[in-house]
């Protein structure tokens, strides 16, 4: 367990003190190296204290009041951050395939701020509805923050739980990244998660669900984009591989039904097949990492799907998995490119480790436990035998 909490925990500040160290970088009294080593000690000092105090009854209190005002800050963000001067356009991408596909026209021709085209699958244009009602696109960031509030009030026994997680989450500069930009990466994965979360309760507690709902839920989360696979596949695979025959049929058949129909209704509108090829979502998302890695890095979840025995597990897996398409793609970026390039000049874009982020806290937040002190580690374990996850 030491281990695993020495590798989780040098995952969370290697992602973060690349954000750091590239954005420091830009202000020209920083260094961007030493703010990334205060940072690193900052954290670890702020992790260790929380810790080993003991704040007994104030950590209900500090959990909801530290909730509020940070989604309250989330929401000023949106409202007071001008999108079209950041040069990240991925809310804009969003924006405009949004903005496209409710005028019936082809949103992936649709082009945004900086010139772009969005690389959202239909899933996450249809997410992006609501928010695009809203006036502002933006706010699906707060509303995923309300999501991971909920998945960690339910996944953690006790407040103390919480709050680490919830103070790991905003003292994350690659987080705060995704809120300032408007970015939909992270909140995409934070849906994924609460997914994750619910199904693998229900099916801890053998829970019979509808494999109608199960297959249009699922397959609509693969949708979003191609990397959802493998939280999935890692969550579902073993349950789908014991199906019996009748009910593998059923699932497939969703699963294509669901395919045709979000097919249709975002890529029905295009003018041509050669217009398709020259702009699709899945020539974007797949230009990080060759075909056939791809492929590798989408099977070999379904493997170690069997190895999966609970929610602990199934998420350190999906850490596992997701970190791996994206670290192949930024040190195969460094070997071509160099460092100052694949970095500071962004020949690769390193918001992507951000997929791994929501899923890198909760395992954090499961290993941090054996730093606990002894009564609070029993007390930890009783208040985990008695209690059922309820979702």
């Amino acid at each position: 367990m030491k281990q695993r909490l020495s590798f989780t925990y040098l995952i969370f500040i290697f992602i973060n003190t690349l954000f750091v160290v590239k954005y420091a970088s830009r202000i020209d009294v920083l260094n961007g190296y030493i703010v990334a080593f205060i940072y690193t000690l900052l954290i670890s000092i702020i992790s260790i204290v929380h810790i080993r105090l003991n704040l007994k009854n104030y950590y209900k209190p500090l959990f909801y009041i530290t909730s509020i005002l940070f989604f309250v800050f989330t929401i000023y963000i949106n409202i007071n951050v001008d999108g079209n001067s950041l040069m990240v356009d991925r809310w804009s991408a969003m924006e405009v395939g949004v903005k496209a596909l409710l005028n019936g026209e082809y949103p992936y021709s649709a082009v945004d701020h900086l010139n772009g085209r969005t690389s959202n699958l239909p899933t996450l244009l249809f997410i992006g509805i609501p928010f695009y009602f809203l006036g502002n696109i933006g706010f699906l960031q707060s509303f995923a923050f309300l999501l991971f509030i909920y998945i960690i009030s339910k996944v953690f026994n006790t407040y103390k739980e919480r709050l680490l997680c919830l103070l790991l989450l905003i003292g994350s500069p690659s987080y705060l990244w995704e809120i300032y930009v408007k970015s939909d990466l992270m909140s995409n994965f934070i849906i994924i998660l609460a997914v994750v979360v619910v199904m693998q309760d229900r099916i801890f507690r053998n829970i019979k669900n509808n494999p109608l709902l199960e297959s249009f839920l699922l397959t609509s989360l693969v949708m979003t984009r191609i990397t959802a696979i493998i939280p999935i596949s890692i969550l579902f695979f073993k349950h789908f591989y014991r199906f019996s025959v009748q009910k593998k049929i059923t699932f497939i058949a969703v699963s294509l039904a669901t395919v045709i129909l979000f097919s249709y209704i975002c890529f029905n509108k295009v003018s041509s097949l050669e217009h398709f090829y020259k702009h699709n979502p899945f020539e974007l998302q797949n230009r990080q990492l060759p075909s056939i890695l791809s492929l590798i890095l989408i099977i070999a979840p379904m493997i170690y799907s069997f190895r999966a025995k609970n929610i602990k597990s199934i998420i350190y897996l999906i850490v596992i998995f997701l970190l791996l398409p994206v670290s192949i793609a930024f040190f195969t970026s460094i070997y071509y490119s160099g460092f100052k390039a694949t970095l500071f000049d962004s020949s690769f874009d390193i918001s992507y480790f951000n997929m791994v982020l929501p899923f890198l806290l909760l395992s954090l937040t499961f290993d941090y436990k054996i730093l606990l002190p002894t009564m609070d580690k029993n007390n930890s374990d009783l208040v985990a035998k008695t209690k059922v996850l309820k979702i």
